[in-house]
């Protein structure tokens, strides 16, 4: 038995935003997947105050309950 239970509209969200999501090969010689950093409209926001991150556009998905959202892939972290 868990011992928390998460519910709500933000775990509602990132759940289906979740299943939109895409493997990128890490290590080509083993085929070492991994999923893609899936972000919304408000987690750029925040990232972009940092001036750190490299955020490209994913475009827009159709969540269920929400509509349209404008999602994106954090690539990396800028180099300092």
């Amino acid at each position: 038995m868990p011992r928390y239970c998460l519910f709500g509209d933000t775990v509602n969200t990132a759940s289906r935003m979740e299943s939109y999501g895409e493997p990128i090969n890490l290590n080509y010689v083993y085929e070492i997947l991994a999923m893609k950093i899936h972000i919304s409209e408000e987690t750029k926001q925040i990232l972009d105050q940092f001036n750190s991150f490299k955020i490209v556009p994913r475009g827009e998905i159709d969540i269920k309950g929400k509509g349209l959202m404008t999602t994106y892939w954090l690539q990396s972290e800028y180099k300092k």
